[in-house]
């Protein structure tokens, strides 16, 4: 009896807390992929086509994609290992909460660009002020980290740092209050006011837009006009997606969060299943941010570009080059030479026309969809 009082199956709260905790470990893994992901094709694409991908967008995306990475790495580290020494600890959960308060103020950075690129349309003025799209987000959660360093563990109702509030303290939510969910409020009416700003000058922009490309157009110059339009409404409808999409993430990942908080201080009560809920939309932020990158334009089609790239080389290149070894094995002469060279190249030609081989089969999958696959023909 004594060993059957050792086994999870005895305490049942304590099996069910480590299934949550591996539940957010798993969540947690996966942003941490997601952001990890993001920098790695974020500095591949940069080597191959700077031009494209070096935008504001873009680079704060990552630099909030970087801050994840951290903020999830010691996340796990708090999660999976027992961390017993307080200034570790304390020094650990400082840095994350600088990197979600910098996420959640580059956030409101990126909307705060695309208002003054869509409704203001100072784009020397977004351009010029480039770098205060992350200067001012990061001194600012350095400086309110700091402000909660400087707090002792007695303010906040807790003996151990370590340890989590499971029932938050009025004084600590107080302070939490004042040092973190106020400063998201803020941040995240701000972004809402640029997105609602940026909506509207969006839908008067498409409606001129479609009012100017509308009907028959009698001239090549009218005819280009009307082309550059749309194409211009298409960008403009992808940035709008984005300035919706940027302040609706971070709102959502941190709200659960601020919500609980708010309740187990009310209700005096742990609400264990509504925390693990919040916590793991919180973790999930990176994934989101994440899925966001990739569905992006110059992202898509740098990807696209790049795999041409790779695919033309291993595909082209190196049938090209095992054809050449196998006439350089025969060491044929003569006629017998010319004869075995045209035969290659009808066979070549003829391969690429109809894919029947594996490699002009995946050639014409990948690159039938691309201007550069469309254009492959042979004459």
């Amino acid at each position: 009896m004594a060993q059957s009082g050792n086994t999870p199956f005895a305490n049942p709260r304590l099996n069910r807390n480590n299934w949550l905790k591996h539940g957010l470990t798993v969540v947690s893994s996966a942003s941490l992929c997601g952001s990890v992901l993001t920098i790695v094709v974020f500095f591949v694409l940069l080597a191959f086509n700077s031009r494209r991908v070096n935008i504001p967008l873009i680079k704060i995306t990552m630099v909030i994609q970087s801050v994840n990475t951290i903020s999830q790495l010691l996340t796990l580290i708090l999660n999976e290992v027992r961390v017993t020494a307080q200034v570790l600890c304390s020094t650990m959960r400082y840095v994350i909460y600088t990197c979600y308060l910098s996420s959640i103020f580059m956030c409101c950075s990126v909307t705060v660009h695309l208002w003054l690129v869509i409704t203001r349309r100072k784009l020397n003025l977004a351009k010029r002020n480039e770098r205060w799209y992350y200067i001012v987000p990061m001194a600012l959660a350095l400086s309110l980290s700091a402000a909660i360093a400087c707090i002792p563990s007695s303010a906040f109702g807790i003996s151990n740092r370590c340890k989590d509030a499971i029932i938050p303290s009025r004084h600590y939510l107080i302070i939490r209050w004042c040092l973190y969910y106020g400063w998201f409020v803020i941040a995240s009416v701000v972004s809402f006011l640029c997105m609602f700003s940026v909506l509207r000058s969006a839908r008067h922009l498409t409606h001129t837009t479609h009012t100017h490309g509308r009907g028959y157009h009698a001239s090549t110059e009218a005819y280009r006009s009307a082309v550059n339009a749309r194409a211009n409404s298409k960008r403009l409808r992808s940035l709008v997606a984005y300035t919706i999409a940027y302040p609706v993430i971070s709102f959502t990942c941190n709200f659960p969060q601020l919500l609980q908080e708010l309740l187990t201080t009310v209700l005096k009560r742990p609400l264990t299943g509504y925390s693990f809920f919040a916590r793991a939309v919180l973790y999930s932020e990176g994934f989101c941010l994440s899925l966001v990158f990739f569905l992006y334009p110059a992202v898509l089609h740098s990807i696209r570009d790049l795999t041409h790239v790779a695919v033309q080389y291993w595909v082209i290149e190196q049938e090209e080059y095992w054809h050449m070894q196998e006439s350089e094995a025969k060491n044929n002469t003569g006629s017998q030479a010319i004869q075995n060279k045209l035969v290659n190249t009808a066979s070549d030609r003829r391969e690429i026309r109809n894919f029947n081989s594996l490699r002009g089969r995946i050639y014409h999958f990948l690159l039938a969809r691309t201007a550069e696959g469309r254009r492959v023909t042979v004459r």
